[in-house]
């Protein structure tokens, strides 16, 4: 019976931090935690693999709910093939679940898309070498012009309860976030069946006032899609979209640490209003993060280049982001580890309704982990207890 012991220098996660801590995994799970001086030693052999990371900080695996691509492959390829190649990248950098996130595009592009998410969700494969799918975020076509940013204007759609069940028929199950703008005429009834089916209705490529977005809360709206951007600002006199992700609680918001998309001083101003727990980092990662400067591909139908470490359109209109989640987790020094665990692991996880399975460092939790150098860099990713990354020595 496959077990793994691993002896962390450190261990943290959202409820605090251990020192000399050596944890069990067996069968997909963490089975025990504890002191390194309060375990029962146990031959070598007793274990499938031991590891000494007496030198490296342990924590749950991140979870990264807005991901598009990585490494040259795009979620919207709608093939096996490039999902495994964006879960294999992600893993590099320590993410060990992910909803593969589509975007504005032709009906029958998003559903294959989605319909390959839906069949890997049960799939024992999934996660067997990186990260594992946790399904799909819809981004788009429910969406304002107005307020697009890099998604194709010819393809958004009004929101329609009856288009998108018509469209996805069967893979509407894989749904776990859907970003829509509230203002639209029919989103509030989307927003209600979406709720209704355990599904987030977020808030996303908007121009909504603040009272609009009051109305969708109403509705079952619970989520901010990358807060600050593509949505309407924080005004004195109109709150906006920025203004209701602050001031009301029952949002959730996601937030793009690259110090590119958001300026730091409004990532911070943005957790001091939420605290730590309402706030999600995200990478909204394409498939130009991890390749070459210069890089050119096709997002939906309009061409990105990568250059200086951002993905822009022709126009210059930032096209998602080159960040991974480990540069996250670094780029919010300024909070504690266990808050940043819960910037990047926790949040996700109590978000997407696995807060009983995921974003702890505790028995009877799924054993995805990751364990970092001194230096931030990813050592060791594990997805339900198996190394599907481990970084040369």
């Amino acid at each position: 019976m496959e077990r793994v012991r691993i002896r962390a220098g450190r261990a943290v996660d959202a409820n605090g931090e251990r020192e000399d801590v050596v944890v069990t995994l067996r069968q997909g799970r963490i089975e025990a935690l504890g002191p390194a001086a309060e375990v029962d030693e146990r031959p070598a052999d007793a274990f499938t693999d031991v590891i000494d990371a007496r030198d490296a900080l342990l924590l749950p695996g991140f979870v990264d709910i807005h991901v598009h691509g990585g490494a040259g492959r795009a979620v919207m390829e709608g093939t096996r093939e490039a999902l495994t190649a964006v879960a294999e990248h992600l893993a590099r950098h320590g993410v060990t679940g992910f909803l593969a996130t589509t975007v504005t595009a032709p009906w029958d592009a998003q559903a294959r898309a989605v319909a390959v998410i839906a069949a890997l969700l049960d799939d024992p494969d999934n996660g067997r070498t990186g990260a594992r799918v946790l399904g799909a975020h819809l981004e788009g076509p429910y969406i304002n012009p107005a307020k697009k940013g890099a998604q194709p204007e010819a393809f958004i759609r009004a929101p329609d309860v009856a288009d998108l069940t018509a469209h996805l028929g069967d893979s509407l199950s894989a749904l776990r976030i859907v970003t829509l703008a509230p203002e639209m005429p029919g989103a509030l009834e989307l927003i209600a069946f979406l709720a209704g089916r355990g599904i987030v209705a977020s808030l996303g490529h908007t121009d909504a006032t603040y009272d609009q977005v009051g109305a969708a809360i109403a509705a079952g709206a619970a989520h901010v899609t990358h807060c600050y951007n593509a949505m309407r600002g924080l005004g004195s006199r109109e709150p906006g979209v920025v203004g209701a992700a602050f001031a009301r609680p029952e949002l959730r918001a996601e937030l793009i640490w690259d110090n590119v998309h958001v300026h730091p001083a409004a990532c911070r101003a943005l957790i001091a209003a939420k605290g730590a727990t309402g706030v999600m980092l995200i990478s909204d990662g394409i498939p130009g993060a991890g390749m070459p400067d210069g890089y050119a591909f096709s997002l939906g139908d309009l061409t990105v280049v990568t250059r200086e470490g951002t993905a822009r359109l022709p126009d210059g209109t930032l096209a998602g982001s080159l960040l991974t989640l480990d540069r996250a987790f670094a780029n919010a020094v300024c909070y504690s580890l266990p808050q940043r665990a819960a910037l990047t692991s926790r949040n996700a996880a109590v978000a997407l309704g696995l807060a009983e399975r995921k974003g702890l460092l505790a028995p009877g939790y799924d054993a995805d982990l990751v364990l970092l150098n001194a230096d931030g860099s990813v050592r060791q990713t594990f997805v339900a207890g198996r190394s599907v990354f481990k970084a040369s020595p």
